[in-house]
């Protein structure tokens, strides 16, 4: 399911991508980095880790919230990346803070941005896939 839900993201993120010269390259971003979110989950879970199995991120954030000073959602699976998929933590960061960049503080991105981000989507899905 995990790796369906991160296709559809994929496909609104290229289809918006070459919409109207850029008018939603937030949304670009926005929409990458959340397909990738899900291309992340697929490769990681389920999975053992200290001797506990965890069947889904959800799981694995109830069993780590109180460990992790309640620490966010998204803190929480960068850590993942960074120690689990360490191939792709520079990049899944990079998408990671420029999606939260363009969501809360500036959305006029530039398009060459947005394809960069939509080109490090299409790098972390592949990696991921495998």
């Amino acid at each position: 399911m995990r790796k369906t839900h991160g296709e559809h993201n994929e496909i609104l993120s290229d289809y918006l991508l070459n919409f109207e010269n850029g008018k939603f390259n937030d949304w670009v971003i926005t929409t990458a980095f959340y397909a990738c979110i899900h291309f992340v989950e697929h490769k990681l879970f389920p999975c053992k880790m200290d001797g506990v199995n965890y069947e889904t991120f959800e799981d694995y954030c109830t069993y780590k919230y109180n460990a992790y000073n309640n620490r966010s959602k998204h803190f929480l699976k960068s850590e993942l990346v960074k120690y689990r998929i360490p191939a792709i933590d520079h990049q899944y960061r990079f998408l990671k803070d420029t999606c939260m960049n363009v969501r809360y503080y500036e959305f006029r991105v530039t398009n060459n941005k947005a394809k960069t981000c939509n080109e490090i989507m299409k790098v972390i899905k592949m990696l991921c896939m495998t």
